[in-house]
């Protein structure tokens, strides 16, 4: 299953970019790179970008003077994120699923609609923990299952979809309840999309629409984002 992952991901590299949702990878950046870190000074934080994709959420961490390791399943997706962000620290080829670093590594953990796409979602996430050091943070958005997952059966059912990897959505609670109880203090908990980002028209009333609801009626809406904290040793 791996290797055909790898394989999925090294043959759309070319088109990743195009294929992602514009609307959607901007948003969560923002909401990663403003709402939860906007007053965090990044200057020389070590930052992992765990499942760095085409490099955009890399690129605004080197932006901000972090210190970026971008890792990726993908070889080529890699080889192009080096190219595109000037300034990146390494980017290597890895699987989050067991992460190529010591423990308490990073300052900073950033992994945005990743680890919905591996076999083991809660591996994933204590694989994230684990290299995040005590007081770090972690920055991390997921598709929710608890609402909007019927969308998804409908539009791959259709061929809407060019999305063809694993999609193991997780639950809202579950989520801030897994985190927890793996020595997380959560910071920020909340949705991001109020409706599925597909008509491009509405992606104004859909931002205006995140505001107002994202704490109010997260469980409800498309994706979930949560900054929390490692704690310290007693």
């Amino acid at each position: 299953m791996r290797q055909q992952k790898m394989h999925f991901y090294n043959d759309i590299a070319d088109s990743f970019e195009e294929i992602a949702n514009p609307y959607d990878t901007d948003r969560r950046r923002e909401v990663i790179f403003n709402d939860f870190l906007g007053r965090v000074d990044l200057q020389g934080k070590r930052l992992l970008d765990a499942g760095c994709g085409f490099g955009a959420f890399s690129a605004t961490a080197v932006a901000r003077g972090a210190e970026v390791t971008a890792v990726d399943i993908a070889e080529r997706l890699v080889a192009k994120v080096r190219e595109k962000v000037p300034g990146i620290y390494q980017a290597l080829t890895g699987s989050i699923l067991g992460l190529p670093f010591p423990d308490a590594s990073f300052d900073i953990v950033v992994s945005s609609d990743v680890i919905e796409h591996t076999e083991d979602v809660w591996k994933a996430v204590g694989e994230l923990i684990r290299v995040l050091k005590p007081g770090g943070l972690l920055c991390l958005t997921v598709p929710n299952r608890s609402f909007w997952f019927f969308s998804v059966i409908i539009a791959n059912r259709l061929g809407l979809r060019k999305y063809k990897g694993l999609e193991n959505w997780v639950h809202y609670s579950e989520l801030h309840k897994r985190l927890r109880a793996s020595g997380m203090d959560i910071l920020e908990y909340k949705g991001i999309h109020s409706f599925p980002f597909v008509i491009p028209f509405l992606n104004d009333f859909l931002r205006a629409c995140d505001r107002v609801l994202e704490k109010r009626c997260g469980v409800v809406m498309v994706n979930i984002a949560c900054l929390a904290r490692k704690q310290q040793p007693l």
